[in-house]
């Protein structure tokens, strides 16, 4: 069944006339609505030496879906 459903999004991402990959550029954001947060809110998920803070994560809300280095769309739940 994934195999299918893998083929038919080929597909039609194959039929996207001009369909090309490249680097995208995107802003954090926070937003509440209702108590609840959306966005893509950049954290420190680090141990760094002398209390330095690298905001070296970015989780996208309210999914909870984790972005680091290499920044290359691959994410942790």
């Amino acid at each position: 069944m994934v195999a299918a459903a893998q083929h038919l999004l080929d597909e039609w991402l194959d039929a996207l006339a001009g369909r090309e990959f490249g680097d995208i550029k995107i802003a954090p954001f926070a937003e509440h609505f209702e108590g609840r947060l959306f966005g893509l809110v950049l954290e420190c998920h680090g141990e760094y030496a002398d209390g330095e803070v690298c905001q070296d994560w970015a989780e996208f809300y309210p999914n909870r879906l984790g972005f680091s280095a290499p920044w290359d769309g691959s994410y942790d739940t």
